[in-house]
């Protein structure tokens, strides 16, 4: 009769259900990331597209503040796509 050891137990079972939320919490984390550069850009003076939304938020130059809140809203979706692709990796139960 074969017995899995232990280590192969934590690995099919335990890990597989465990990735679950972790991979989430790492995909939701991303926006707050995005959203921590522009407050850090700000208050360090880093150039950066953080910066450059906050300036062109005084200038009151909304075509540019537009695209930036596109571009930062394009790469949120993109990582939140590529997350729910993950699911089905880390899951096989789960199908798309």
């Amino acid at each position: 009769m074969f017995t899995p050891s232990a280590n192969a137990v934590t690995l099919r079972h335990i890990l597989r259900n465990a990735l679950i939320p972790i991979v989430t919490v790492l995909g939701l984390s991303f926006g707050q990331i995005l959203s921590g550069t522009i407050i850090v850009e700000t208050v360090f003076a880093w150039p950066g597209s953080g910066s450059l939304l906050i300036t062109a938020l005084n200038a009151r130059d909304y075509p540019l503040v537009t695209g930036l809140v596109m571009t930062y809203t394009m790469a949120f979706v993109t990582i939140n796509l590529v997350i729910d692709g993950l699911y089905a990796v880390v899951d096989p139960r789960i199908r798309y």
